[in-house]
């Protein structure tokens, strides 16, 4: 009401947001809406609410390629609303993407945040069990899998627990399950050169780094939340330096 004084205000969907919001619907649920990155993202049952500890990711790769003119080929899987997809297009003007889905409403959801960004030019979003059905490769993958616990979720907050879709949030009895999927295909996905980012829960770096030395990768270098747990990790094939 105060930055937008000239728009007319409805009581009764005002004191029926207050309603939900009072119930534990959180406010990017009500209007189906979240802020990322700068940028707005509409959601829908099917995609994660993005949190900021994922922007841990976006600062995380520019870091990384400092040269933002890069012809980038990024790889996002998992991409839900497509926040992270289209944040990293938004900063690489020269680079193009793909993001992989399982839900189908996720990807006509992540199309949609592509139109109202003017990004759909440079991406294209899909429906895939991860990379099955991806052929080519591409020089950067990205991606924020599911990897809570799931004898754990019952204990998240409500506000995730209720709203956010369980396939964006049970990684299995172990939270490694999706990482172990994906892990398995980053060879043959990565160009040479290639990097991967992963978003990690705020206890799994141990595991998920020796999950890494498993499947042959190294962990490049590792990135802190704002609250200073390591949420990302780089990860670069043991038979390369990881410099491009």
């Amino acid at each position: 009401m105060i930055a937008h004084p000239e728009k007319a205000v409805d009581p009764q969907a005002v004191l029926s947001d207050l309603e939900q919001h009072k119930q534990g619907l959180p406010l990017s649920r009500i209007y189906s809406e979240r802020e990322f990155w700068g940028m707005s993202f509409k959601l829908s049952d099917s995609t994660l609410d993005p949190r900021s500890d994922t922007e841990t990711l976006i600062d995380a790769v520019i870091k990384r390629y400092p040269d933002k003119e890069q012809s980038l080929r990024i790889l996002d899987l998992g991409t839900g609303s497509g926040c992270i997809l289209l944040a990293l297009l938004s900063e690489f003007p020269n680079a193009q993407g793909v993001g992989v889905d399982l839900s189908n409403e996720a990807v006509v959801t992540a199309k949609c945040n592509a139109q109202e960004n003017r990004l759909m030019d440079r991406s294209c979003f899909v429906r895939g069990n991860w990379a099955e059905s991806i052929e080519e490769r591409f020089d950067l993958i990205v991606s924020n899998p599911p990897y809570i616990q799931n004898q754990i979720i019952q204990n998240l907050d409500e506000s995730v627990k209720k709203h956010d879709p369980i396939l964006a949030l049970d990684g299995g009895e172990d939270g490694l399950q999706e990482y172990k999927k994906i892990f398995s295909d980053l060879f043959r996905l990565l160009n040479k050169g290639g990097r991967a980012f992963f978003e990690i829960g705020f206890d799994q770096e141990e595991s998920v780094t020796r999950l890494s030395k498993e499947s042959r990768f190294l962990v490049q270098s590792t990135y802190a939340d704002l609250a200073g747990h390591i949420r990302v990790l780089e990860l670069v094939p043991e038979n390369s330096s990881g410099d491009k």
